[in-house]
């Protein structure tokens, strides 16, 4: 905070009378004494200036009409006028300041400032008090529901009427009760209309005032979001804030759920007739604004006062100056006078990043014990929530379980299967040993990568030639043997010629032992351990032998455990997990995952056919409410999300089949393909409509149960014990985990981008513009692939799905089979779904609660301007395009050798931009979209479980009699071991994005790059990473209205921020 203050001239000298006894000499009057004191007359102004700053001046302090705190004072319980320091500095943001817990005015607490200097004489009080009313900052707010701040500033005023106009800076914190006419009083109700006016113009009356910062909070809401705004909001609340011309800065925080009662356009109209450089009005969930610094080119303090004058000149020095103690300040004042003043063309900090910089006082602070202790590890050893064990325990305890492969070392190529095998352990500690395994599995193949050469830490150029040698896709759709590929085409890293050395190496080092590593240490079912285990049993027990069912497991006990019991992780939402949401079963949260889930890319607007399915199957089984409903509605208005085919893509001919499976070792599961029907509501809510749980080719053959609650306005206070509806949700949620997992996720991501990258490798030599456009997001991504390949899906995914290996693989090879890469541009895949392809269509509030549309195509639009700019310096026409031989060759290998018949043929600059557009958001936006949220929509297995633990019903009349614990049977609540894996896959793969992989630094890094290169086409490269990096930012605080612009209640979604969307497939 700037200090612009001046010492008023000292106390004249006044001689007194002689008196009347004694020598008769003149007597000096004791404020002669006040000059030569070594106080004012040994110290300079500057010196005294810096003193009495640090004793009572440049702090926040409290301000508020209270009782005294502590009952023995000598002032009683009085009420009055009382202060206390703040714990918090002034460098920390206001909003901070505003939403935090003030404990300031309690006993225990409470700090006052030292003003024994004010009454130590009459020059000391001149000089001290402009210091004190100049340089603090005071806080009124609210204490005890008074009403405020007009009442306490008019009070105020009263109380100090000469030093009411020096007070330079002030924040108030003003909490509202807008329903309790007897509290604080605030538009938009009349009766606080008078106030409120009445406080800017308190304010008004404050000459010296100079920074204002307002909070205005409310816990509760205005109005309900179904009614409509309030014309002429904005300008009551904004108007007045112009009546303060003295001001250089000004902020105002106004709650965020008056935004629904604002006006957009007014409310951007009354904006823009603010100087936005000294007004910065912002929402309580905004970022933090960050006013500009005051212009004031210099700081006044006093100066050594003219023998002829009692004036004080004004000695200029620079702002920003740290306060210290005076012996440090004043060596600092006079080293001042020969340091050179900061150059106004070098770099500033930006404002961001300058109020998380330490200080003096930051650095020499020590936080109180209590805080530190909290910091601290758990005082018990149990209690601890291993992330990882350390590497050196847990290399010994491979060693001891003789969890190692054996070599001969004769023949390096004979290699024994470790014998060792782990049959029992508790749930945590396979937990961790599976997450520091497959990270063991990650390095290795990332290892061998960097030996290869295909991502190597030191980057080498290759010729084409080698590249195409290094780079070969795997045999597809058959072995050579005959036999069914299992994956889709990817990289051949291990090729058929095993006397290649490097292959033997890693032979040697291991590649036999991660087939199976994963497998052995995680123990049978049976091999469970802990407190945990044993108190499943004693629960199963007590419902065995004629016992009480009461008595056993419930969905209760396994959401206390996941809310009381369960060590929260790291993931991108911080451990958090939807079971910990009261309402998790709800209609509202199955039908929000839909939009904002793990999945939100595959429900699609129903076709004529489902529709008339739907109405025939209502009739049938006597839901004639819902048949009227669906015939009178809007056909548009219904969605699916369809799981029909799975029976096809696993490769099973019968529509009847029962598809499960038993994985050695484990208990046998079930697989459904559930179809669900949904209605999108005008003003935004999807409902479930109907679900067939398990559809054998037709609806009539299937079983199909129509939801109880005909809209979402309908009562939910039966929702929680409608266990048929509930079971039927959970096979909708096991059908989308497999099609997400499995197709969705592992296919269409991470299997599609590695066909491009080989391709890519293949036909495009490495200096050629669109090789260099795409490589970035390719880190990672082929390694992360193999490794996968080799223990995610044969050791951990086969074993809780409910369908054979092979089915697997038949289903990986359906979704990219199917694949369509021109029909899943963003624009396309959101018009053939049935939603907008335009931001203007998706504004509509119809589709307030799919921010992942909105999400998605602005990024999309982003990274095409990005990639159009970069790829028009080296092909600015059409016939560039068509000429060029790579290019033209990359379309024909991804279709003949990758097997995508559906890539474009690359004839126009556009084809190009789109395809490499393409390329770019799979690896980025859409598998963050797809990934990072996993943790928390899966973590508890209870919410959307991979597959069923018991057969599906076969009737509607026996679902309809299913009870609470059918659907336990159903999950895989009594199989630790399968709700663990089910649950250590997402843990695996929902961690958080480093933010030097983040697509934001990807922009910034390339505009760092070419910052001071000079050539032409790298003066284009700079301009367009400079433009990407704005769009970015412009796009955060887009995507951050998009997510509160849901409905109230709703899970953020924000997922897709450029500063946590990955640049490539990290994960």
């Amino acid at each position: 905070m700037d200090l612009d203050l001046v010492f008023p001239p000292p106390p004249p000298l006044r001689r007194r009378r002689a008196s009347s006894i004694g020598s008769g000499h003149i007597t000096e009057h004791p404020s002669d004494r006040q000059h030569a004191s070594s106080l004012f007359a040994k110290l300079p102004p500057e010196l005294r200036a810096i003193i009495f700053t640090e004793l009572f001046g440049k702090r926040r302090v409290h301000l508020a009409f209270i009782k005294h705190p502590i009952f023995a004072d000598k002032a009683g319980n009085r009420t009055r006028w009382r202060h206390a320091i703040c714990d918090i500095d002034l460098e920390t943001p206001f909003r901070t300041v505003v939403t935090g817990q003030h404990y300031c005015f309690r006993a225990t607490h409470r700090m006052v400032l030292d003003i024994s200097m004010l009454f130590t004489c009459r020059r000391g009080l001149a000089e001290s008090i402009a210091v004190l009313y100049h340089s603090n900052t005071f806080l009124l707010h609210n204490i005890d529901g008074r009403k405020l701040p007009v009442n306490d500033i008019r009070s105020l005023q009263a109380k100090i009427p000469r030093h009411w106009p020096h007070i330079h800076s002030l924040e108030i914190k003003w909490q509202l009760a807008p329903f309790d006419r007897n509290t604080a009083r605030m538009v938009p109700h009349d009766g606080g209309r008078n106030d409120y006016e009445a406080f800017w113009d308190a304010l008004a009356d404050m000459p010296a005032l100079k920074r204002l910062r307002i909070a205005i909070l409310m816990p509760g809401y205005p109005q309900d979001e179904s009614e409509p705004s309030v014309p002429g909001l904005p300008a009551l609340y904004l108007d007045p804030i112009q009546r303060l011309k003295q001001l250089q800065v000004c902020q105002v925080i106004l709650p965020t759920s008056f935004r629904l009662a604002f006006p957009a356009e007014e409310w951007d109209l009354c904006l823009s007739r603010i100087d936005k450089d000294q007004h910065f009005i912002s929402w309580l969930d905004d970022n933090e604004p960050q006013p500009r610094p005051a212009q004031t080119a210099c700081v006044l303090i006093p100066a050594a006062p003219d023998q002829n004058s009692h004036h004080f000149p004004r000695l200029p020095i620079m702002p920003g100056e740290e306060i210290q103690w005076w012996p440090r300040r004043a060596l600092a004042f006079f080293q001042s006078f020969f340091e050179t003043p900061l150059d106004w063309r070098l770099p500033k900090c930006p404002d961001k990043l300058a109020v998380k910089r330490p200080t003096h006082r930051t650095i020499l602070q020590h936080l109180s014990e209590r805080q530190y202790l909290t910091q601290t590890a758990p005082d018990e050893v149990a209690d601890v929530p291993l992330p990882s064990f350390d590497p050196g325990i847990f290399d010994n305890e491979l060693m001891k379980l003789k969890l190692y492969p054996t070599i001969d070392p004769r023949n390096p190529s004979a290699i024994q299967e470790p014998e060792g095998n782990i049959v029992e352990g508790t749930y945590q500690g396979t937990q961790v040993a599976l997450t520091q395994a497959y990270s063991r599995i990650e390095q290795m193949f990332t290892s061998l990568f960097d030996v290869l050469g295909i991502e190597a830490t030191l980057p080498r150029h290759r010729t084409l030639q080698e590249q195409r040698n290094l780079y070969r896709f795997s045999a597809y759709p058959q072995n050579p043997d005959g036999t069914p590929a299992q994956y889709p085409p990817h990289l051949q890293h291990v090729p058929d010629d095993q006397s290649i050395n490097v292959f033997r190496i890693f032979n040697v080092a291991g590649l036999v032992e991660m087939q199976v590593l994963l497998q052995k240490i995680v123990p049978n079912e049976g091999g469970i351990l802990g407190r945990t285990r044993e108190w499943f049993l004693e629960k199963a027990r007590a419902t065995a032998f004629g016992g009480d069912p009461e008595m056993g497991v419930t969905i209760q006990d396994v959401v206390d455990y996941n809310k009381y019991h369960r060590k929260f992780g790291t993931d991108i939402e911080a451990g958090g997990n939807i079971g910990l949401l009261d309402d998790w079963f709800s209609d509202r949260r199955f039908a929000d995952q839909q939009f904002t889930g793990t999945n939100p890319t595959t429900i699609t607007q129903a076709t004529q056919r489902w529709i008339r399915d739907f109405i025939a199957a209502a009739k049938v089984n006597n839901y004639l409410k819902w048949a009227d409903l669906i015939q009178k509605a809007d056909p548009k208005s219904f969605f699916v999300q369809d799981g029909s085919y799975f029976r096809r893509a696993v490769g099973v001919s019968d529509p009847a089949a029962v598809l499960s499976h038993q994985q050695p070792g484990s208990d046998e599961c079930w697989t459904v393909g559930a179809v669900s029907l949904f209605q999108l509501h005008e003003d935004g809510k999807l409902h479930p409509v109907a679900i067939c749980i398990d559809y054998r080719g037709s609806l009539r053959d299937s079983v199909t149960i129509f939801n109880k609650r005909l809209s979402p306005r309908d009562s939910s206070s039966r929702e929680k014990d409608d266990w048929p509806w509930r079971y039927a949700k959970t096979c909708a949620q096991s059908t989308d985990w497999m099609r997400h997992e499995l197709a969705v996720h592992l296919t269409l991501s991470h299997f599609v981008e590695e066909a491009i990258i080989v391709a890519t490798n293949r036909t495009i030599p490495m200096d050629h513009p669109v090789y260099r456009l795409l490589y970035p997001h390719w880190y990672k991504t082929l390694s992360l692939n193999a490794a996968g390949r080799s223990t995610l899906i044969p050791q951990i995914a086969v074993d809780i799905v409910g369908v054979s290996p092979d089915q697997c693989y038949s289903f990986l090879r359906d979704a990219y089979d199917t694949y369509d890469f021109v029909g899943s541009y963003v624009p396309n895949d959101l018009k053939r779904r049935g939603f907008p392809s335009t931001q203007q269509g998706l504004n509509q509030p119809r589709y307030r609660n799919y921010p992942y549309a909105k999400n998605v195509l602005a990024l999309w639009t982003t990274i095409r301007t990005y990639v159009k700019s970069m790829l028009q310096i080296h092909f600015p026409t059409d016939n560039a395009v068509s000429t060029d031989v790579a290019i033209q060759r990359w379309a024909v290998e991804v279709k003949t050798a990758g097997h995508m018949p559906s890539f474009p043929d690359i004839k126009t600059v556009d084809a190009l931009v789109d395809a490499v557009t393409m390329c770019i958001f799979i690896a980025s936006p859409f598998h963050t979209a797809i990934n990072y949220l996993q943790n928390f929509y899966q973590a508890f297995v209870a919410a959307k479980p991979p597959s069923l633990c018991s057969a599906p019903p076969v009737t509607l009349e026996r679902l309809q009699q299913y009870r609470e614990q059918d659907l336990v049977a159903a999950l895989p609540i009594n199989r630790q071991r399968q709700w663990l894996l089910a649950a250590q896959v997402p843990w695996l793969l929902s961690f958080k994005v480093e933010p030097d992989r983040s697509l934001l630094n990807y922009a910034a890094s390339q505009w760092w790059v070419y910052k001071y290169k000079g050539g032409a086409d790298e003066v284009k490269v700079r301009d367009a990473s400079g433009q990407l990096y704005g769009d970015l930012q412009k796009l955060q605080r887009q995507f951050h209205r998009n997510s509160t612009a849901m409905d109230k209640g709703s899970i953020p979604y924000m997922v897709l921020d450029p500063g946590l969307t990955a640049v490539s497939i990290l994960i």
